[in-house]
């Protein structure tokens, strides 16, 4: 979740300082032209229509920022929901800068499926490319299926207040999966919103993408620095996008210091193989129900109450597996992870308690093992959540064989 909180003097502030004289959301609202196939379409879908609506302005104002590291022949469109006008589509060129391409005349929910899909297939249709590129911008919260409460869980949070059939609403994993089923198949798909690196998230995924990005922890309130990763985005970059994020911290944001960012990179052509090895190793551990102490797991969420916990995938195996069996996971794990270790390997927290997270800043306890995808482990804790059940429910779960566990 991006927690923080930006005011307008701090907008007029970067405005300035970025010597940004271009209007960011234009008023009008132009006829939408269809444009020639490129190259490449990259998409930022902005879901923003909750407590992150602030933060729309300055990332709009990092993205043109960027504009001029856009080739020519690269479309970069920008759908926002939220933010200081109704839901629109934006057009962002080098030549022309950030541009609206098409407004909506009545209210949209991002987060429902059928919107999200009519919004992309539009873009799709519009902007034809031989490539695709997508960027998730919003809150989020990993593999959890919705629930009824306040509670973020999954991708993304639409908290519209005009219309009441739009209440608070968030996409399941494999709500999201089935949208973009129908859409062409993304060099990369970028989550610039919390906890969407998990090993549940890009198993479910995978057909969809030839790369996942994104970050096992909280991201840093301020997310990607536009003008850092827009070169990698309209190459279809994964690694660029890890390390062009990586370069804007630490550092410090709108008066806030944030110590680093973690993130990685996942191939998704080879986590058929990672899920084969992960269940050849993990499962026999847990047979009969068998429950392990976390203890010595890197984890990224000590809050119970509102969150399931993460544990970093590669962390957990090391801890787990004797020498001989964890060097053979790790092989293909390896193959699988590509992934860049924030420099201070330290990131921003609100949901770690203070002994583990002084000043919201927490540490990765075991560098050499951290691996940057994160992934579920039952215990029984858990069961009055519901975790575990919602968990036999990922495809990550029937392919590792976790069946067979008794959880």
């Amino acid at each position: 979740m991006k927690r923080f909180c930006l005011y307008t003097i701090v907008f007029f502030n970067v405005l300035l300082l970025f010597g940004c004289r271009e209007e960011i959301i234009p008023p009008v609202n132009p006829e939408p032209q269809p444009r020639v196939e490129a190259e490449r379409t990259v998409i930022i879908y902005m879901a923003a229509d909750n407590s992150l609506s602030a933060a729309v302005r300055g990332d709009t104002i990092e993205m043109v920022r960027g504009k001029n590291l856009i080739p020519q022949d690269v479309n970069v469109v920008i759908f926002i929901d939220g933010g200081d006008n109704r839901s629109a589509i934006y057009e962002l060129s080098a030549k022309e800068g950030m541009k609206p391409w098409k407004r909506y005349s009545e209210p949209l929910c991002s987060t429902d499926s059928l919107v999200m899909l009519n919004i992309l297939q539009e873009i799709e249709t519009n902007f034809p490319a031989r490539h695709f590129g997508i960027t998730f911008w919003s809150h989020a919260s990993g593999w959890s299926p919705e629930r009824q409460s306040s509670r973020q869980k999954t991708f993304g949070k639409d908290e519209h207040a005009d219309t009441a059939a739009l209440e608070k609403k968030e996409m399941e994993i494999p709500v999201l999966r089935d949208v973009l089923a129908q859409l062409p198949k993304f060099d990369y798909i970028f989550f610039d919103a919390c906890f969407m690196q998990c090993i549940e998230v890009a198993y479910e995924l995978k057909d969809l993408a030839n790369y996942i990005v994104g970050s096992p922890a909280e991201i840093p309130g301020p997310g990607a620095p536009y003008y850092k990763v827009m070169e990698a985005l309209c190459k279809g970059d994964a690694m660029g996008i890890v390390n062009g994020y990586d370069s804007g911290y630490p550092g410090e944001y709108y008066g806030f210091y944030y110590p680093g960012v973690l993130l990685s990179c996942i191939d998704c052509s080879k986590l058929d193989a990672l899920a084969e090895a992960t269940g050849q190793y993990l499962i026999p551990l847990y047979m009969n129900h068998t429950e392990w102490s976390p203890t010595g797991f890197q984890f990224y969420c000590t809050d119970l109450v509102k969150y399931n916990y993460f544990y970093d995938m590669r962390t957990t195996m090391r801890r787990l597996l004797p020498d001989e069996d964890f060097a053979a996971w790790d092989d293909i794990y390896n193959q699988a992870v590509r992934y860049s270790l924030s420099n201070t390997n330290k990131w921003y927290t609100n949901i770690i308690l203070p002994q583990y997270a002084p000043n919201h800043h927490a540490t990765v306890a075991d560098p050499d093992s951290y691996g940057g995808v994160s992934m579920f482990v039952p215990l029984a804790v858990y069961s009055a959540y519901g975790w575990n059940e919602d968990f036999r429910k990922t495809s990550w779960y029937a392919a590792t064989g976790w069946a067979e566990t008794g959880w």
